[in-house]
């Protein structure tokens, strides 16, 4: 993903690339399998960026918040991941962290809070 980030980072710094950013981007593009490469040139044919930094849990250009479960796969796997929402190619930057400490925290809250619920519930009824 780090090759399609240094492509598309070439690409979108200047309108005309000297003759060794050319080559630069050739070689990285090289790296590159070809139905990827195929998807990457449609999004950037079209004038967006195909590939989308992942910020605190959030695709960097559609901007909304990626599910957990593909957080997860972005951290601990190698495979190559779509934003559901804009299909663009996600890349979460090794040093981001996962942004799932929120969400955990929230999702803990409301079993606390549900959990209350029930008791306060099932007092009412001994009563």
């Amino acid at each position: 993903m780090e090759s399609l980030l240094a492509v598309q980072n070439i690409e979108l710094q200047k309108r005309n690339p000297t003759s060794a950013q050319k080559a630069e981007s050739q070689a990285l593009r090289a790296k590159v399998p070809s139905g990827v490469l195929e998807k990457f040139e449609r999004l950037v044919g079209r004038g967006k960026k195909a590939v989308a930094i992942v910020r605190s849990g959030v695709c960097g250009e559609c901007h909304l918040r990626l599910s957990s479960g593909t957080l997860a796969s972005l951290a601990y796997t190698t495979e190559i991941h779509y934003c559901d929402n804009c299909g663009r190619f996600l890349y979460l930057p090794e040093d981001e962290p996962l942004g799932l400490t929120a969400a955990a925290s929230s999702a803990s809250a409301a079993a606390k809070s549900s959990a209350v619920r029930s008791r306060k519930h099932a007092t009412a009824h001994v009563l």
